[in-house]
């Protein structure tokens, strides 16, 4: 009899302990949706997310670790916005080192810069894989990066593996490749309501002219910053796209708490693209030229090396032209 009681009291215990669970997370679930209609940027689709998480019921999230109530919450709101993010908030108290912020990364990581070379036939490359923050150690490297390539007749710019990053840096960049005063983007905020342009910077030198093909190698990885850049570039007629449609993530967010030890990064701002009006919110960026993202360097540097040769007098470059073009025509035989 001692024995039943025990086990009677005790699973009584387990189910106070699982409803008082499955009432703070019905809790968690309100106050985010509180969250997300005071301040996510596209008005138009706060009805549509909410109802997607009221369909969170405790028979869905009840059996869940709270880890994979976490997941299923951002993975609810990943699927109307990219940018939605749903964590513990960091524990101020812990040992354990907080994750390193993406811009911590950049900077101590040659403000992301994987690979710059001078390519055979005069074709400049740059990969890397964010826009890092604008301040004088990022601008030094930004510089020697365009310095180092000056003398390219065409460029290669890989964002298939670019995180994204800072607006400002896609500024900066930017203004290496388009001549005279350029609107880039606009920014329109949903807390401030207002609008924040940005163009090229006045005193950052034209490296690049007009008469420089710019190629862009994009991948389903593209994202955010690095979609703004390749949307904007495209959008100019600055740039020929080649690979795979982008992620589709136009909206810069904010963090706001959810009850005392969670948080949600919500979409607050949206691009606005002077020439479309629109952005690559959940569409991605469509490239010029669609291929699987491994193919995007070889055809962009053999149309490059083609354009080259159409245009260079220079019998000794167009013999260096040639040797690489049958390196790349066999290449895609053996494929």
């Amino acid at each position: 009899m001692k024995s039943f009681l025990t086990i009677t009291l005790l699973l009584m215990s387990l189910s106070a302990k699982a409803s008082n669970i499955d009432i703070d997370r019905a809790a968690l679930i309100v106050e985010l949706k509180e969250r997300i209609a005071k301040n996510y940027v596209d008005v138009s689709k706060v009805v549509c997310i909410n109802n997607s998480l009221s369909k969170l019921s405790p028979e869905v999230y009840s059996p869940l670790s709270d880890e994979k109530f976490i997941s299923l919450i951002t993975k609810t709101l990943e699927k109307h916005d990219a940018h939605f993010s749903f964590q513990e908030k960091p524990d101020q108290t812990s040992k354990q080192p907080a994750k390193e912020s993406w811009f911590s990364r950049l900077s101590r990581s040659n403000s992301g810069f994987n690979s710059v070379e001078n390519l055979t036939g005069g074709v400049g490359y740059i990969n890397f894989w964010g826009f890092d923050s604008v301040n004088d150690k990022s601008r030094e490297r930004v510089t020697a990066v365009m310095q180092l390539l000056s003398d390219s007749q065409a460029i290669i710019i890989d964002l298939r593996n670019n995180g994204g990053g800072s607006a400002e840096m896609v500024q900066l960049i930017s203004s290496y490749f388009l001549e005279g005063k350029v609107h880039l983007n606009t920014f329109y905020s949903r807390p401030s309501d207002s609008k924040v342009e940005f163009w090229t910077f006045d005193k950052v030198p034209t490296i690049f002219k007009q008469d420089v093909p710019v190629y862009i190698l994009t991948s389903k990885k593209t994202f955010s910053a690095a979609e703004e850049f390749a949307y904007n570039f495209k959008h100019l007629k600055r740039a020929t796209l080649i690979g795979e449609k982008t992620k589709g993530s136009a909206n810069p967010w904010q963090w706001f708490e959810v009850g005392a030890s969670h948080r949600v990064a919500v979409p607050t701002s949206m691009a606005i693209n002077p020439i479309t009006q629109k952005n690559w919110e959940g569409v991605g960026v469509q490239p010029d030229i669609n291929t699987v993202a491994d193919n995007a360097l070889d055809i962009a540097y053999k149309k490059a090396l083609l354009d080259i040769k159409s245009r260079t007098k220079n019998r000794f470059l167009t013999d260096e032209i040639n040797i690489e073009l049958s390196k790349l025509e066999k290449k895609q035989r053996q494929l």
